[in-house]
């Protein structure tokens, strides 16, 4: 809360002259004007206020780190990783498509690959949930910490931080992009604000541009900092070296200056076809990532920035404020060009909107300390808010399986090809395959380049123009597609069950036939090449038995089915897909109370209520099969 001390007399040890003797002393005229209201100062937060709104700002954070999400560049991650440890060198040739094999690799986030292979190794790949809630939850707790400090309250730290984070949920994959999160967090705290540990800022550097490219938006972020106190003129003496320091660190990788010119590439080549992929288009384009709470965010932003405004706070405060206000409006700009950006401005807003909070609720605390003065005197009545916030924290987090098995949904693992990967492996299948762009990290990662891709999701770091233009001339059937699958060279065809277009399109030609399906992915192979003999099955898994239930089900046996999606859970309890498979047997079954009650089962390994209500009404309405 903010304090208002009474003025004191500019000369307060100036003695005053004694009346002189003869005169005598007038008497007291009686008070004409009633005395000022006194002004409440609340007194400092306790320590232990703190650690309450410490623990609740935790638990709240961790608790948006549930975002499900198709992360498709994971896989390719963690096979570059991989791929960096076994061969021992950072001369980045690719090593796993055959549109592009040998050719230079522009991997400028190789630390965070050698990160994700050595915590996978060590700990396990289902352990990266940890990993993932770790960055997220140290990012904002910093801004939290930040925010508290240039607010002076913990309340409008909270509540801004708590946006700042909503804002951005949607786009937390497990994936390197968190890094520059919790740089811009790290940066605001070390830079924005007088620190002893600004000097640590290079060596910041250094790690950042090596683990994501967001290390370029660092930089403009400091310059921003080190400028507005230069044009005020409170810049210290060694901004300048300072600036220069990080601009050095950040030549310290593979690519050299090469790496400040890649992390341009889009804004000087704003006709590139990447730019169509979803994170990079507007937030007002339909498909792709959304976040509901940008535009209201966005409205809440322009009455803080009023707010401060009128109540005066640049006059008081006016290098923080100018400051924030420019890096605000900075990544606003950046987020209505491209979504991706969303969350960096979600935690530039935070700044300007925490101060405005911290004034408003100074005023009304004031008010009701006026009216209730308890409120301002027993410790219990200050730690009401931060234990509300710690059961909200609590609440939200409570649905959620915190341990490692909650990587299998964060990354949406059963929307991947896993049980047709099996399969290859099995019959130990070699050569090229023109793969679903989403899956072409996972293939890498599981074939090791046994079966290499047409493209996958490194993009322009590793794939032309041209590349991404022919694939998409397959994905949207355009003219001629078959024409360009056909003189791709692809042996095999991994495409979606979901998308039976070019599969059936493709089966119809008499070119291609069928080598595997299953509920989830189907494998086409040149009708002109051999099926491999014998055809080996996989090996028994959870996967296998999700598989056999399906083709159990297909032909209408499902007592069948119901023991193969039984076993698949006994054999991994968390597996949503065989239990929500399960609930679908039962429905079809005519056993509908039992389906909600293994639906309901589905929701406590995982919650999504639209999708519990989604099968439901699939259920009810007799459907034959799951979408």
């Amino acid at each position: 809360m903010s304090k208002h001390r009474g003025r004191k007399s500019s000369q307060p040890g100036t003695a005053q002259p004694a009346p002189a003797a003869s005169l005598p002393t007038p008497p007291a005229k009686p008070a004409t004007t009633a005395p000022a209201s006194p002004v409440i100062a609340f007194a400092p937060e306790p320590k232990s206020v703190f650690a309450l709104w410490l623990l609740a700002a935790l638990l709240t954070f961790w608790s948006f780190g549930f975002t499900t999400m198709m992360g498709s560049d994971l896989w390719w991650h963690l096979a570059s990783g991989r791929w960096i440890w076994e061969s021992g060198t950072l001369n980045f040739k690719d090593p796993w498509s055959f549109t592009h094999h040998g050719q230079p690799w522009q991997s400028h986030e190789w630390l965070s690959d050698i990160v994700y292979h050595g915590w996978s190794n060590l700990l396990g790949m289902d352990s990266l949930a940890w990993w993932k809630w770790s960055v997220l939850v140290a990012a904002f707790l910093t801004l939290f910490a930040l925010l508290r400090k240039i607010s002076g309250s913990s309340l409008a730290a909270y509540v801004a931080s708590l946006l700042a984070i909503a804002v951005g949920a949607p786009f937390f994959d497990v994936r390197p992009q968190l890094y520059s999160i919790l740089g811009f967090a790290v940066l605001l705290r070390l830079a924005l604000v007088p620190s002893r540990w600004r000097w640590l800022l290079p060596i910041g550097f250094f790690f950042w541009v090596n683990l994501h490219g967001g290390f370029f938006f660092g930089l403009l972020v400091l310059t921003t900092i080190l400028a507005s106190a230069r044009l005020m003129g409170q810049s210290s003496r060694n901004a300048l070296p300072l600036w220069l320091a990080c601009l050095a660190a950040c030549l310290v990788n593979p690519g050299g200056p090469d790496a400040y010119v890649f992390s341009l590439h889009y804004a000087i080549n704003p006709g590139s076809p990447y730019l169509r992929i979803g994170e990079w288009r507007p937030p007002w384009d339909a498909g792709g990532i959304r976040s509901a709470l940008y535009f209201p965010t966005i409205g809440l932003f322009a009455l803080a920035v009023a707010g401060t405004l009128v109540t005066g706070l640049q006059r008081k405060h006016p290098r923080p404020t100018f400051t924030s206000l420019a890096l605000a409006l900075l990544t606003l700009a950046m987020s209505l060009k491209s979504r991706r950006f969303i969350p960096l401005f979600g935690i530039a807003q935070a700044l300007v909107l925490a101060p405005a909070l911290a004034g408003l609720t100074a005023r009304l605390g004031q008010t009701l300390a006026r009216r209730w003065p308890r409120l301002q005197r027993p410790l219990p009545w200050r730690l009401a808010l931060p234990a509300a916030a710690l059961g909200l924290g609590v609440w939200w987090l409570a649905p959620y399986p915190l341990s490692s098995r909650a990587f299998f949904y964060l990354t949406s693992q059963d929307n991947f090809p896993v049980e047709a990967l099996n399969v290859v492996e099995a019959n130990k299948l070699s050569g090229r395959v023109f793969s679903f762009y989403e899956w072409g990290g996972y293939v890498d990662l599981r074939t090791n380049g046994t079966l290499q891709v047409f493209i996958d999701g490194r993009a322009d770091t590793v794939f032309s123009d041209k590349t991404y233009l022919r694939y998409m001339r397959v994905l949207n059937q355009a003219k001629d597609w078959e024409k360009t699958l056909d003189e791709s060279g692809a042996d095999y065809f991994l495409w979606p069950k979901r998308l039976p277009g070019q599969t059936t399109a493709l089966r119809d030609s008499g070119k291609w036939r069928t080598l595997y399906a299953d509920h989830n992915a189907t494998l086409l192979i040149r009708a002109d090449l051999p099926k491999p003999q014998p055809w080996l099955p996989s090996e028994d898994s959870p996967w296998r038995e999700v598989e056999l239930g399906w083709h159990a089900s297909n032909v209408r046996d499902f007592p069948k089915a119901e023991r193969h999606f039984q076993r698949a859970l006994e054999l991994m309890p968390n597996l949503r897909p065989a239990c929500e498979r399960l609930a679908n047997v039962q429905a079809r079954s005519d056993r509908l109370a039992e389906a909600e009650a293994t639906l309901d089962r589905c929701q406590k390994i995982f919650p999504d209520p639209a999708r519990r209500k989604e099968l439901l009404a699939i259920f009810r309405n007799r459907a034959e099969a799951l979408p």
